[in-house]
């Protein structure tokens, strides 16, 4: 089974260095609004919740694109966007629950696509709030994490 993104918010520290080198890595320049990821600050509560792809099952994306620009990468399981085929229509991002597919100033869909399977994202973490696991893995992580945050409160 392909591996999955995953982020622990309560490890982000809003540093943006995922930003920076997805930006980097896609576009060749370090401008965090390029990257196909974002971190969203909440000042009040002094945290930050990085904002990826969820590569769903059943994408909203894929459904909603009238030029059928988007498909999925047998290897990844990325939904990636065919760049000859998109019209910059943004029915895609307008479909996204998670408002992470945006556009650039060129009118080219922006989107997650794993990098191939190694994520640049994921090697720049420097607080590691962002992980590349085996779905399992990921589903054991979040259970010790509740787990920790309830012990005692039986």
């Amino acid at each position: 089974m392909a591996k999955i993104l995953v982020c622990d918010q309560t490890k982000c520290s809003g540093c943006r260095s995922c930003q920076v080198w997805c930006s980097f890595h896609h576009a060749g320049e370090c401008n965090p609004s390029l990257a196909r990821l974002m971190v969203i600050a909440f000042e009040e509560k002094s945290s930050f919740v990085p904002v990826i792809c969820h590569q769903c099952r059943d994408p909203w994306c894929m459904k909603a694109c009238p030029a059928d620009a988007m498909t999925r990468d047998p290897e990844t399981n990325a939904v990636l966007i065919l760049a000859d085929h998109c019209t910059g229509c943004r029915a895609c991002a307008d479909a996204c629950p998670f408002g992470v597919i945006r556009i650039n100033p060129e009118g080219d869909m922006l989107k997650c696509d794993l990098c191939s399977g190694d994520p640049v994202c994921v090697k720049s973490c420097i607080p590691r709030a962002l992980t590349f696991v085996e779905p399992a893995e990921a589903y054991l992580d979040r259970a010790a994490s509740v787990a920790s945050k309830t012990e005692g409160a039986v």
